[in-house]
């Protein structure tokens, strides 16, 4: 089967989630044996953008994909021409289905973005989506509750995926891991405060936290002196690997809002692809993942809930041991490959 994969990303670049699943859902569908015609490229760089899509057109002049999968910017279609590519496919036959990652613009309390810039691009967001109304057979989300927030016809949920890179180990490290920012929001604060306090109980668990070099001047300076804290500023499954392999749980620790209930984290599978048990607030999708597969267990989203977490956590090596067992049967339906799939089918359904 050929594909035509839309991106709007440079290839190459794991920095973020919003480049991570792009290229693992091209891997994964050229995994699975299928030819793969990418399109990739920021749109902000207009002139090579817009050679890249030319080219393309000039493709389908003598191509006909058998489906198109799309994974758009995170904000809206800066370049028109982007718009004009699918309707061209879509006057051609070819079923097409497009992952909607962001609805950030649709709440202006977690939006931040104000003033005469906010109506501009509000009214190419919802330009855009009209646009995928005429030309998109299927809108994918990445969860349940995302997806209720919209009316397209047919809306399916696609969340993150991950690889599975080793089965869990045995032994335990007492250190737990923390990949992300450095904010409230993101719950990095409470979390430390969280071992702070399991330390002056005197309890031994340590913390790797794992964030960007330009993250780091919003650590307090008290905790970067403490032995229990090692920062690191690692990205890429090369550079993660070996701090995944030292610890016992991933920890996702979002305060509680609107947004993080329906959003479900690249880094929860991640986390899980190098057999790691999950402890995570109760973000409503999070949760979901969780309990559905009893792969951890989640918590409040305050210093003393995480606190009490991590020690329930470690209070029983044998329910750890049960934790484990959980995520290899957890990635077995969760992988990048699976992702891929379910787009190849629900498309070819429609052929």
């Amino acid at each position: 089967m050929t594909i035509l994969y839309i991106t709007f990303i440079d290839f190459g670049e794991l920095k973020s989630g919003s480049s991570v699943r792009p290229q693992k859902m091209f891997h994964a569908f050229e995994s699975l044996g299928h030819e793969v015609k990418l399109l990739e490229g920021q749109q902000n760089r207009r002139a090579e953008r817009r050679q890249r899509v030319e080219e393309i057109l000039s493709w389908l002049d003598t191509h006909k994909p058998d489906i198109c999968y799309v994974e758009p910017p995170a904000g809206p279609f800066f370049n028109r021409i982007d718009l004009k590519l699918l309707r061209r496919v879509h006057r051609m036959g070819v079923p097409i289905a497009l992952f909607y990652r962001d609805a950030y613009w649709k709440f202006a309390k977690w939006w931040g973005v104000t003033g005469p810039k906010k109506w501009v691009l509000i009214h190419m967001h919802k330009r855009d989506l009209r646009a995928f109304g005429k030309d998109c057979d299927i809108l994918y989300f990445p969860s349940p509750s995302m997806a209720d927030l919209f009316t397209f016809p047919r809306r399916e949920p696609l969340p993150p995926g991950g690889d599975v890179h080793c089965a869990p180990h045995t032994e335990l490290f007492h250190r737990i891991v923390y990949v992300g920012g450095i904010s409230e929001k993101y719950g990095s604060i409470p979390l430390l405060e969280a071992v702070e306090r399991l330390q002056e109980k005197g309890l031994d668990i340590k913390l790797t936290l794992v964030c960007r070099e330009a993250e780091r001047e919003h650590l307090d300076e008290r905790y970067l002196k403490m032995d229990w804290l090692d920062v690191r500023h690692a990205s890429g499954d090369e550079e993660l690997a070996p701090l995944y392999a030292q610890a016992d749980a991933g920890i996702l620790p979002m305060k509680r809002d609107f947004y993080m209930d329906f959003a479900v984290h690249v880094k929860m599978f991640e986390y899980m692809g190098y057999g790691l048990p999950l402890i995570a607030t109760d973000c409503v999708e999070t949760k979901r993942i969780i309990d559905r597969y009893g792969c951890g267990f989640t918590c409040k989203d305050d210093a003393a809930s995480l606190a009490d977490a991590i020690e329930r956590f470690y209070s029983s090596p044998e329910q750890i041991d049960v934790y484990r067992r959980n995520v290899v049967k957890a990635m077995e339906e969760n992988r990048w490959e699976n992702r891929a799939q379910k787009v190849v089918e629900d498309l070819s359904a429609l052929c």
